[in-house]
C-alpha cells in the first residue's frame, strides 16, 4: 500500500514539473500554445457571472438584515407607544393589536423572501464551485496535451528510429487529447447555457422581491391606517386639552403653522377687474409664529378687539373673496374654498394680525346660521379685499 501511494505521489509531482516546464517554454516562445478564443470568452463570462451572483447574494443578505432591523424597530416603537398610553385613553387595546399585526407582517415578509429568493440564490451559486474546478482542470489537461504533442514532434524531428519510444509518446498524446476533449466538450455546452440562464434567474428573483414587498406594504398600510384612526379618536376624546411641546415657553401657544402659509402656484385668481388686490400673493417676509389663538386666550379690550357683534349683525371691518383653498390646521381657523365670500371682523390678537392673519365668518354661513356661524382665522394672502 505504501509503495502504491509513493508511486501516485511521484507521478503527480512529475506531472506538475512537466506542466511548469511547458508553461515556461510557451512563455519564452519556444513552444506553441493551443488556444481557443471562443472558450476563453466563455470563461470570462463565467467568472463575471460568478462575481455578480456573489454580490447579489451579499446584497440580498444585507436587505434581509435591514428587514429584521426594521421589524425590531417597529416592535420597539409600538411598545414605547403602548407604555405611555393611559388606561382611560381611547383604543389602548387597539394600539397593542396594531403593534402585534405590524410585527406579524414584518416576520411574514422576511420568511417569504428567504424561501423565494435567498434559498434560490444559494442553489444558483452552488453551480459555480464544481464548474470552476472543471475549468481549472481543463486548463491543466490542455497543458498536458500540448506537452505530449510537443514530445511527439520532438521525437519526429530528431529522426530517432525507436519505434517503441515513439509508440509510447503517441499513446500518451492520444490519452491526453481524450481526457482534454471530455472536459472541453462538457464545458463548451454547460457554460454558455449557464450564462444565458442568468437572465431568467434575475427576472424571477426580482419579480418575487418586488411582488412580496408590494404585498407587504399593502397589508401594513391597513394597520397604519387603523392606528391613525385610533389617534384621531384620541384627539376627539381630548379635544378640550391643548398639547404643547415639553420644554417650550409657556406662551408658545398651540401647535399650528409657524408662519403665514403661502398660496399654491398652480391656481389663477378669478377675474375681478373692479376689485383691486390688497395684498401680495407671497409675502416677502412671512410673519412670526402665532403665540396663541383668540379661541384659547381671553383678550383685553383694544381698538381691534372691542365688540365683535352689534345687535344681530357682525361688526364687520370689510369683506374679502377667497382666491385659493385653505385647509384649517387648528379649531380656531376658518376652512375656505376658492370663491368663498368672507365677512372680516376684528382680530382678537395683535400678534396674529401682524403675522398676516384675518378673522372672519363665511357669508353663506352667516346667512344660514346667524350668530351660530363659525368664526375663525385665515391667511390674508389667500384673499382679495372687495370694495
Amino acid at each position: 500500500m505504501a509503495e502504491i501511494k509513493t508511486g501516485i505521489f511521484a507521478k503527480n509531482v512529475q506531472k506538475r514539473l512537466n506542466r511548469a516546464q511547458e508553461k515556461v517554454l510557451q512563455k519564452l516562445g519556444k513552444a506553441d500554445e493551443t488556444k481557443d478564443e471562443q472558450f476563453e470568452q466563455v470563461v470570462i463570462n463565467f467568472r463575471r457571472q460568478e462575481s455578480e451572483g456573489a454580490r447579489l447574494q451579499r446584497e440580498m443578505k444585507s436587505y434581509m438584515a435591514a428587514i429584521k432591523g426594521m421589524q425590531q424597530a417597529s416592535i420597539n416603537l409600538a411598545q414605547s407607544l403602548h407604555e405611555v398610553y393611559e388606561p382611560d385613553w381611547h383604543g389602548k387595546d387597539d394600539v397593542m393589536c396594531c403593534g402585534k399585526e405590524c410585527d406579524a407582517f414584518w416576520e411574514d415578509f422576511h420568511n417569504k423572501l428567504v424561501d423565494s429568493t435567498l434559498l434560490n440564490l444559494d442553489a444558483y451559486l452552488q453551480q459555480f464551485p464544481d464548474l470552476k474546478t472543471r475549468v481549472a482542470k481543463r486548463s491543466r489537461k490542455l497543458i498536458d496535451y500540448d506537452s505530449a504533442r510537443h514530445h511527439v514532434e520532438t521525437l519526429q524531428a530528431s529522426g530517432i528510429k525507436n519505434d517503441r519510444k515513439m509508440l509510447k509518446a503517441e499513446e500518451e498524446l492520444r490519452k491526453a487529447q481524450r481526457v482534454f476533449d471530455e472536459l472541453n466538450v462538457g464545458l463548451q455546452d454547460e457554460l454558455p447555457t449557464l450564462w444565458d440562464g442568468r437572465v431568467e434567474f434575475y427576472i424571477s428573483t426580482f419579480k418575487s422581491v418586488t411582488s412580496l414587498e408590494a404585498k407587504f406594504h399593502r397589508e401594513i398600510s391597513v394597520v397604519c391606517r387603523e392606528l391613525y384612526e385610533v389617534m384621531t379618536q384620541l384627539a376627539e376624546q381630548h379635544s378640550d386639552k391643548m398639547f404643547t411641546i415639553q420644554g417650550a415657553p409657556s406662551d408658545s401657544g398651540p401647535l399650528r403653522l409657524a408662519r403665514t402659509p403661502s398660496p399654491p402656484d398652480d391656481e389663477s385668481p378669478p377675474d375681478s377687474p373692479d376689485a383691486p388686490s390688497n395684498h401680495m400673493l407671497r409675502p416677502v417676509s412671512p410673519g412670526p409664529p402665532r403665540p396663541k389663538s383668540p379661541a384659547q386666550v381671553p383678550h383685553r379690550d383694544s381698538p381691534m378687539t372691542t365688540c365683535l357683534r352689534c345687535d344681530s349683525q357682525p361688526m364687520r371691518v370689510g369683506e374679502v373673496e377667497t382666491l385659493h383653498d385653505f385647509e384649517a390646521a387648528n379649531p380656531d381657523e376658518l376652512e375656505l374654498k376658492r370663491g368663498d365670500m368672507v365677512l372680516v371682523v376684528p382680530t382678537a390678537s395683535v400678534e396674529d394680525q401682524e403675522a398676516g392673519w384675518l378673522t372672519g365668518i363665511r357669508e353663506c354661513d352667516w346667512l344660514t346660521l346667524g350668530v351660530g356661524a363659525h368664526k375663525g382665522l385665515f391667511p390674508e394672502n389667500f384673499t382679495q379685499r372687495l370694495e
